[in-house]
């Protein structure tokens, strides 16, 4: 009588767990999903000798493995399924917060070119007019100059920066022509590394707005990392268009530190490299970030490349 109470005291335990762990696993506990699969393997080594000992037929030991194992699939299946939900929401968050963030881009930048830059260039001419009202001053003078150079040092900073804020460049002087005016920007405030733009671009393509803007910032982020990150002597921005298949294929390559030595990390690389590769997947693209000499993983230099369709809408 007592063995029978504990044969049944022990079952009544053991769904216990087992209904406790399977509840924790479809929740999302990995402790618990890892305790489901090691005790289907414990399961499957105990089955011989359970048989064995005629405690169940083989049959019904059979039927007990395959429902354990299939209810283990539906639980790693469920599991897969509320990760990939959850990853497209945050895809579809991602999406929208850029596409917020270029519009006050867009806002900003209009703002500084309409409002702020106006009243510079005013000031400047106010305090030009000054200028012969004391000229018998050296101290006023000279203060005048001072302030001067400051308004148009704060001009010319003011420029620049709506120069790299501003989207609606791309509407105004095309693609190819923005490409080629962020590559000389680079280049004339950074004496190293030299950039090279290799491209075969017509003036003007044909390419949505949001495609546009989209390529051009993984194409800026990436040269800006490798200027920044590489410790590299050249950078090659390289635009390839394939008219026949309408396809853009896009590599910025540098000889740098290369992919281990760099200091951004899985982890530290962060929200830059989330960026890109979730505006490259919008594209239809797929961002790879390499080695630059795939045949030779112990070269220096990194490779970024993606592409994506001049058909896209």
């Amino acid at each position: 009588m007592d063995l029978t109470i504990i044969y049944y005291t022990s079952c009544a335990f053991v769904l216990t767990v087992f209904a406790v762990s399977l509840f924790l696993a479809v929740k999302g506990n990995r402790a618990a999903k890892y305790f489901l699969w090691v005790w289907a393997a414990l399961l499957i080594l105990a089955l011989p000798y359970i048989t064995r000992a005629n405690m169940i037929s083989s049959m019904a030991a059979g039927l007990m493995l395959v429902f354990f194992l299939y209810v283990l699939y539906l639980t790693a299946s469920y599991g897969m399924a509320r990760v990939d939900v959850s990853h497209e929401e945050t895809r579809r968050v991602l999406a929208e917060s850029n596409r917020r963030i270029d519009e006050e881009r867009r806002t900003l930048a209009r703002r500084l070119h309409d409002e702020v830059n106006p009243q510079l260039l005013l000031s400047r001419n106010v305090l030009k007019q000054l200028e012969p009202l004391i000229q018998d001053n050296e101290r006023a003078a000279a203060l005048l100059a001072n302030a001067q150079n400051m308004v148009s040092d704060a001009y010319a900073q003011m420029r620049d920066i709506i120069k790299n804020t501003r989207i609606e460049v791309i509407d105004s002087i095309g693609f190819t022509a923005a490409l080629e005016s962020m590559v000389a920007h680079y280049t004339s405030v950074c004496d190293k590394p030299a950039i090279i733009l290799d491209h075969n671009l017509p003036k003007r393509p044909e390419l949505p707005e949001a495609v546009a803007v989209s390529a051009y910032k993984i194409i800026r982020e990436a040269l800006f990392n490798a200027i920044k990150h590489a410790s590299a002597n050249q950078v090659r921005v390289s635009v390839q268009y394939s008219k026949a298949l309408g396809l853009y294929k896009v590599e910025v390559t540098d000889d740098g530190v290369g992919i281990k030595a760099s200091p951004k990390s899985e982890d530290s690389a962060g929200i830059g490299l989330i960026d890109m590769r979730e505006r490259a997947r919008v594209l239809g693209g797929k961002l790879k970030v390499q080695c630059a000499d795939t045949a030779n993983p112990k070269r220096p230099g990194t490779r970024v490349s993606f592409s994506f369709s001049g058909r896209s809408s």
